[in-house]
């Protein structure tokens, strides 16, 4: 597991303690910003809030705007809609493939079109080249009912593709939209700045850890790790802290939790997901720092520390110090208009990356569910603890967090046809798992060898945050529930 020389490392510069500085926001001077990035900012904040969390009346039902969007565009034509989910999965195929023949060297390509097509963008571990090919088939196979019936048999396909793709495919582009507004105008700025007082407290991370978090909540745990690794280079964070903001912060993005509300029909209750959701992440994340693996791992730097200053003020201070900093970004940002088609487009890229692999390993997954009992088997020894916590369709929940290890979305919409409180206790756990081994896992291995982290260590936190998510999720599900919230 975690012995000492798992940590051993030549790529440090000290683990000798480094007092910040302290400073009060008072002393800050505050950037002399004009009305117009204060406008940008506020209404890009407000829209990206609406859309996300903003309870409207629709069909007489209570849910939010982003979900009205999806109906209309459905309404409008469902054809195109599955077309358009084809396109994507073909695309993704195409270009995964021309990256991995490029950087096969059989042939290279010209430096210009590996530019143009962002090929180091759609480079992936040969598992999920094969998902992304063999979506292409069955998309086809699926929209012109070709194929054994035994694969296309209704309760897949409409699982698969009506349920998953679908909707994947829609929230993911549009949702993007509104989560861009947030990142490139001043709100992911706004929300990581006013968060900072209770960072070092709570989870023993200085305060613009807080911002890494924000990165991954609001855009993706990529852009997390991208920023989490830029401060690591420069000092500002040491390796205990890069791993603890990787394995406890970097959970599954508002607009991925988003879809596969959407797809589990629970847009309704979005805002209310979303609390718990943020909750079980921020307690289990205070938990795990305290005790090992986490708490052992050595605070080395890899380069001259930079510790932040630590500030001091009221709630008053804090609000304006944060207003301050998003409207500063807002400024330095790009219009309204081209925020949300660079998420528009960063949302196609995304979805051309995942909505092939979810078709395959949905279709797999659901295969293996309807023919075999490999998955009862595995949930069998589970099962009476789900009971214990008064889960609603045990079997199906356990089955579903188990998934959830490997593939958020498969794991999270496995319980689609389940009791209310069951898909809302899987939702909450899954999302905030955070190590999924079918992306994020790799990726923290490829991108922080420096830390190191590996594969077996990233199982057992994986193992230790779905232990104690497992409790903490059931028992706000069920105050949600008693409340009325659900």
């Amino acid at each position: 597991m975690f012995g000492s020389q798992v940590w051993e490392s030549e790529d440090h510069v000290s683990d000798a303690s480094v007092t910040p500085e302290k400073k009060s926001i008072s002393d800050v001077e505050f950037d002399q910003n004009g009305w117009r990035p204060t406008v940008r900012f506020v209404l890009a904040f407000l829209m990206g809030g609406f859309v996300f969390l903003f309870p409207v009346q629709w069909e007489g039902q209570t849910t939010i705007p982003l979900d009205v969007i999806m109906t209309l565009i459905q309404n409008a034509s469902m054809t195109a809609v599955e077309l358009f989910a084809l396109g994507i999965i073909i695309a993704g195929g195409v270009l995964t493939t021309v990256a991995e023949i490029h950087y096969r060297g059989s042939p290279t390509l010209s430096e210009r079109t590996v530019d143009v097509l962002e090929l180091e963008y759609w480079q992936t571990a040969t598992v999920f080249v094969v998902f992304r090919l063999a979506a292409v088939f069955f998309g086809f196979a699926i929209l012109l009912d070709v194929g054994p019936a035994w694969i296309l048999a209704d309760p897949i396909v409409n699982i698969a593709w009506g349920a998953l793709v679908i909707t994947v495919a829609l929230v993911i582009p549009i949702g993007a939209i509104f989560v861009n507004l947030l990142a490139e105008l001043g709100g992911l700025q706004f929300i990581g700045t006013l968060a900072q007082p209770l960072m070092r407290p709570a989870f023993k991370l200085p305060g613009r850890s807080a911002l890494d978090s924000a990165a991954s909540w609001l855009g993706s745990f990529s852009i997390g790790y991208y920023l989490t690794r830029n401060v690591f280079d420069r000092g500002g964070y040491n390796k205990r802290e890069v791993f603890v903001i990787c394995t406890c912060f970097a959970t599954a993005n508002l607009g991925t939790v988003g879809a596969v509300a959407a797809i589990l029909g629970l847009l309704h209750v979005f805002p209310v997901i979303v609390l718990l959701y943020v909750v079980s992440t921020l307690v289990v994340a205070a938990i795990l720092v305290r005790i090992p693996p986490l708490s052992t791992v050595p605070e080395e730097y890899i380069a001259e520390p930079d510790p932040e200053p630590r500030f001091t003020g009221t709630v008053g201070d804090y609000f304006r110090f944060a207003f301050n900093e998003g409207v500063t970004v807002a400024e330095e940002g790009n219009s309204i208009g081209r925020a949300s088609l660079n998420g528009f487009i960063d949302g196609l890229k995304l979805a051309g990356t995942v909505v092939g692999s979810v078709l395959t390993m949905s279709m797999i997954v659901l295969l293996l569910e309807a023919y075999t009992p490999i998955f009862e088997y595995l949930a069998d020894p589970f099962v009476p603890v789900m009971s214990f916590l008064g889960i609603p369709d045990p079997k199906l929940a356990t089955i579903g967090i188990i998934l959830g290890g490997a593939e958020f979305f498969i794991g999270a919409t496995f319980v689609v046809e389940a009791d209310l409180v069951t898909q809302v206790f899987v939702l909450v756990v899954t999302g905030a798992q955070a190590i999924f081994f079918s992306a994020p896992a790799p990726m923290m291995v490829d991108m922080f060898d420096d830390v190191p982290m590996r594969f077996r260590d990233l199982f057992v936190l994986l193992v230790m945050r779905t232990v104690l998510l497992v409790p903490i999720a059931a028992a706000l599900t069920h105050v949600a529930a008693a409340l009325g919230l659900l």
